[in-house]
């Protein structure tokens, strides 16, 4: 299971197994971040691990400067397909990112985080973005609740999307949330894996104060409802460099 990501986000079937995560949800996110804080019309944009570029295309179309990253080739040709002079992407590693420019404004959205077996690995980017953020620059931070996920995890479910079925199995083991993605159609079965690590608010808090962070402020959906560490479904955290 290590490296899955290069597997399962390099496939024909991501984008269809995660339809419903569509430009709508990626809309609200970024009107709460407008929302609650001010981004100057000249504001630099760094999305990490931008996958197919809901968010990044959404900001360029604002007017905003906007650089965006991941190692999906598959899911950056489509996000190139965009003809947008104020929006650009490349090809990298979130734990290497061979950037030297600041930007105002860092964003790590839709649980693209935990994904190594190592801390260092997964919280290395958090360090990067201290180094490469203008000061009182923002980081959002949008990942799964763990309280919420443990307390509620649906170990088996299934659905068809056109003529594929999905099966989709879930656990957690070493407090991580694993899943097993069986998809199957007229001729064919592909098996595809996720692992995520589970880490709590005071381990990500912790990790993001030792890197000249402070939490700025704390939702729990997109829509903007209070951080309830038991009952939020996402863990949606505001940061501002010191």
């Amino acid at each position: 299971m290590k490296d899955w990501y290069k597997d399962w986000f390099a496939s024909d079937y991501y984008l269809k197994v995660y339809s419903h995560r569509n430009d709508k949800d990626a809309t609200n996110l970024i009107e709460l971040i407008k929302r609650n804080i001010q981004i100057d019309s000249n504001a630099k944009i760094l999305d990490a691990a931008c996958g197919n570029g809901r968010h990044s295309l959404q900001f360029a179309k604002l007017g905003y400067n906007v650089v965006g990253f991941d190692l999906s080739k598959q899911l950056l040709e489509i996000a190139c397909q965009n003809k947008m002079t104020n929006v650009n992407y490349f090809r990298s590693d979130i734990r290497s990112v061979p950037l030297k420019r600041v930007f105002d404004l860092i964003l790590n959205l839709f649980t693209s985080f935990g994904y190594f077996e190592s801390d260092v690995e997964n919280f290395n980017f958090i360090k990067f973005a201290s180094s490469h953020l203008t000061k009182n620059g923002y980081f959002i931070f949008d990942y799964l609740n763990p309280n919420y996920v443990k307390n509620n995890l649906v170990q088996s479910s299934s659905k068809n999307i056109g003529k594929l079925s999905i099966e989709e199995n879930r656990k957690i083991v070493n407090n991580r949330v694993e899943k097993e993605i069986i998809i199957s159609d007229e001729n064919n079965l592909h098996r595809y894996f996720e692992s995520v690590r589970l880490y709590s608010l005071s381990q990500i808090l912790s990790m993001f104060l030792e890197n000249e962070f402070v939490l700025y402020k704390s939702f729990g959906n997109y829509s903007g409802d209070d951080y309830d560490e038991e009952q939020s479904k996402r863990m949606i955290l505001f940061f501002r460099k010191t």
